[in-house]
This record gives C-alpha cells, sequence and structure tokens, in this order.
C-alpha cells in the first residue's frame, strides 16, 4: 500500500455531521490523517484523489448507499480496509457487507473506546502485512545477489588454466571447469551430480578428494601428496598434472 502507511490515511463517510466530527477528534488524537465525506459519490471521488489505508463508512446514506460504495471502492483498490457503521439493521447485514469485502463493523451509536480497538486493530493488520512485503522484498533482493555472486564465482573458476572440480559434502560434482574436463579427457556434454569417481579412475585421489569435502584437511599449510604427484586443498581442487590420469 506504499506511502499511505506512512502516514495512515482514514477517509470517514457518514452523513451525520455528529459521527463524522466525533470520529475525527477520536482518530486525529490516536495519531491518524482524517478525512471525511457525507456521501457516498463523494468519498470515492476524494479516494481517487488522495488514497487512503482505512475507510469507516455508514451503510444507510442518501443517494449512493454504503453497500455499494463498499463494491465500488474494492474496485478502486483492494487492499483499503473497510469498517462498515451499521445503525439501523440487524447483524445480517453486517454480515453481508463482511462478505461483499469490509474488514470489519461497528454498531451505531459506538463508544469511543470502541473504534479505538476497531481501528488500532485494522492498523495492526495493515503494518504486519507491509513488514511480511518489505521482507519478501528483502529475500528476493538477497537471492538475487546470491545468484550473481554464483555467476561471478561460476565464471572465475571457468577461465582457470589449471583443472578445477567443485563437489558438495557427499563428493558429488558441483562445477568442473573446461581444464579439468582435459585433464580428465571428458567431453563437454559429461553431466554433473554423479560421484567423484564416476569422473576420476585414480583412487587414491578420489579418496582424498571426498575427505576434503567433508571437511577434512581444510586448514592444514602442508598439502598432502597423492598418486601421480598431484596436491589437493580446500573443495576447489586443482589439477596441474600435465598427463591426465587413466580413466
Amino acid at each position: 500500500m506504499g506511502n499511505k502507511i506512512e502516514a495512515l490515511h482514514i477517509l470517514v463517510v457518514d452523513d451525520e455531521r455528529d459521527i463524522r466530527e466525533g470520529s475525527q477528534r477520536i482518530l486525529s488524537r490516536m495519531g491518524f490523517q482524517v478525512s471525511m465525506a457525507s456521501r457516498g459519490d463523494e468519498a470515492l471521488k476524494m479516494l481517487a484523489e488522495v488514497p487512503a489505508a482505512i475507510m469507516l463508512l455508514d451503510l444507510k446514506m442518501p443517494g449512493m448507499d454504503g453497500m455499494e460504495v463498499l463494491t465500488r471502492v474494492h474496485k478502486m483498490d483492494a487492499e483499503i480496509l473497510v469498517v462498515v457503521i451499521t445503525g439501523y439493521a440487524t447483524v445480517e447485514t453486517a454480515i453481508q457487507a463482511m462478505k461483499q469485502g469490509a474488514y470489519d463493523f461497528i454498531p451505531k451509536p459506538f463508544e469511543p473506546d470502541q473504534l479505538r480497538i476497531i481501528i488500532n486493530r485494522a492498523a495492526e493488520k495493515i503494518r504486519l502485512k507491509t513488514e511480511a512485503q518489505k521482507l519478501a522484498r528483502e529475500q528476493h533482493r538477497t537471492l538475487l545477489d546470491l545468484a550473481m555472486e554464483k555467476s561471478r564465482i561460476r565464471t572465475v573458476i571457468e577461465s582457470l588454466p589449471n583443472g578445477v572440480v567443485v563437489t558438495n559434502n557427499a563428493g558429488q560434482v558441483a562445477l568442473m571447469n573446461p581444464a579439468f574436463k582435459h585433464l580428465m579427457g571428458l567431453s563437454n556434454e559429461f553431466e554433473f551430480g554423479q560421484p567423484i569417481d564416476a569422473y576420476i579412475k585414480d583412487p587414491g585421489l578420489c579418496e582424498l578428494i571426498m575427505d576434503i569435502s567433508k571437511g577434512k584437511h581444510i586448514g592444514h599449510r602442508r598439502k598432502k601428496p597423492v598418486p601421480g604427484g598431484r596436491r589437493e586443498s580446500r573443495r576447489y581442487h586443482r589439477h596441474k598434472s600435465s598427463r591426465p590420469p587413466e580413466i
């Protein structure tokens, strides 16, 4: 709902002056911005010019009645919370209004505390929804940043002259660069996701890579030699041998 939540705006629509002005005094003291309209068509014109977060709407007014105003309001902005005022009818009327999208209802005449409770509840609903939307945007931005970082890392690995293979904790290959494929004699169509021994037939090298994938040898300054003179460190495994092992 954007900027209208930062300074919450409430539109009071009632043909009775005492109800309009009394509601305006109560809500203004609560810190809300309050506008008033005495007719349904006037309220719709005001809403088109200045969006509101909450509408306090009398169902029984001359001209356009509250039910029609409610329908048109939700066509304009489905996020507006409409609290209907039911001073003339039964509970069934309020239920019908809520089926048409009203947030809540308040009987007329009402006490100031009744109005405060309902409006505070509506404001809290808006606050929670706004916070959830903010968190969703931040999560989406984080995922985009992560995807961008992965893309940069992949580009660097792909361009390295030494063979590099990246595995997960289970030793499954997640990435291999062209130099690694060349050293291993693998075609470019060879798919990722298989255990390391599906790509490398050297048991000693496979065992070392599996150990590193599980966190062993991490932080050791000295690199453990393996058959063929190759050395391994970390989970980004570099293969510098000019001769590929037997496949």
